[in-house]
């Protein structure tokens, strides 16, 4: 008859006692499971509502299931080890991609067309860049929808930094303007630089019994409504602007819009309009010209160097507007930081450039240096200036 060797369970303490430290547990869960084995001690099931065993079975005798008391920390440790080596895979592949930027030509989409003012600044800044990056840097235009195709078009780009957008003031309006708009400007683009600034100057057809800006205010607050003032188009940049004024000056001069601001020029210029704001480049040159046009003040929040003897709308009154046209360059959000950075030290290094400072000069844009933070807080504030206003003027896409 064989014989059986079996090992007597060595006395330990049991019931409350283990949880003191002194043996086996007699209690019931996972939580006392758990405890025993952490003690060393067997259990015939894993919790589920079953009783520990160690009173009758000894850490050398059971041969029911275990758990490693190290497990979940190695674990956790398994996790955190590939956690950090991912990241830094992604680091370095940062680092080299930023290391061997740019090694392919670069485009900036432009959301208007061929020949307009946006067009004709991305041009003259794309080709100071080609020679400052030694890559070529080629203009698409991709007009449509108040900018907001080619809007789109670079939110969904790759972010490697080959793929850039000329974001601008209208940018900021987008928003407010477009409640269907498929990407937001805030969230979805990663700024790269402002590449100049053109303030717009308030104009006047000489007819008008008014000489300056606080007589002009004195005449709309007499007779509301009985003044006008034209506009590139509906939601458009100036239309936004006058309607700022309107709101800052308390008074009420008729929207009357045009397709483009050279169509509403002529006629404030033939006197069917009274006034209009448009941009100090070609505000000027027909005043220049001799045509019946009055300059009553500049937008901007303080005196252009384009013309240092206007004041601005702020110093006649109301206080405190500001209407500034910006534009800069924007890269789909998720572009490496050195990446933008080096988007943005070339950027500043050719702004500063004789040659493109006299270009801009004859178009009445003014260069702006920008660091990414002083350009992404513009872009905030912006956004949040021009949504008070639309949404207060209820102003609505048609």
């Amino acid at each position: 008859m064989p014989r059986f060797n079996r090992r007597v369970p060595e006395a330990r303490p049991t019931g409350n006692a283990y949880l003191n430290g002194a043996g086996p547990c007699n209690g019931a869960g996972f939580a006392h499971d758990v405890e025993c084995v952490r003690r060393g001690l067997g259990y015939s099931y894993l919790g589920r509502g079953k009783r520990c065993r160690g009173s009758q079975f000894s850490a050398a005798s059971t041969r029911r299931i275990r758990i490693n008391p190290t497990k979940e920390t190695n674990l956790r440790t398994n996790k955190a080890i590939c956690a950090i080596v991912t990241t830094a895979a992604a680091l370095c592949a940062n680092t080299a991609h930023s290391q061997n930027f740019p090694s392919q030509p670069i485009r900036i989409v432009v959301p208007f067309s061929p020949g307009g003012g946006t067009d004709t600044l991305s041009r003259i800044v794309a080709q100071h860049l080609s020679i400052e990056l030694k890559q070529p840097v080629a203009i698409e235009n991709k007009p449509g929808a108040g900018g907001t195709l080619g809007g789109a078009l670079v939110a969904k780009a790759p972010a490697d930094g080959y793929t850039l957008y000329v974001a601008s003031t209208a940018t900021a309006m987008t928003p407010a303007l477009y409640k269907d708009l498929s990407y937001e400007p805030i969230k979805d683009f990663a700024p790269v630089a402002l590449i100049g600034t053109t303030p717009f100057i308030l104009v006047m057809n000489k007819n008008v019994p008014a000489v300056s800006l606080g007589e002009m205010i004195a005449l709309a607050k007499a007779k509301p409504g009985g003044l006008s003032y034209g506009s590139a188009g509906f939601a458009s940049v100036n239309h936004v602007g006058m309607e700022l004024f309107n709101s800052m000056a308390g008074v009420d001069i008729m929207h009357v819009p045009y397709k483009g601001s050279s169509a509403a020029m002529v006629d404030v210029i033939g006197g069917r309009v009274s006034m209009m704001m448009d941009t100090i480049g070609s505000a000027t040159q027909h005043i220049k010209s001799g045509n019946n046009l009055r300059a009553l003040a500049a937008t901007s929040s303080k005196r252009s160097t384009l013309a240092p003897d206007l004041p601005t709308v702020s110093e006649l009154g109301p206080n405190g507007y500001e209407l500034t046209v910006w534009y800069g360059l924007v890269a789909p959000k998720g572009t490496p930081e050195p990446v933008l950075r080096i988007l943005n030290a070339a950027v500043n290094k050719v702004l500063a450039n004789p040659d493109l400072r006299e270009r801009y000069t004859s178009l009445g844009t003014e260069p702006v240096s920008s660091t990414l933070e002083s350009f992404a807080a513009l872009m905030t504030s912006e956004e949040k200036k021009w949504s008070d206003v639309i949404v207060g003027a209820g102003i609505k896409t048609q």
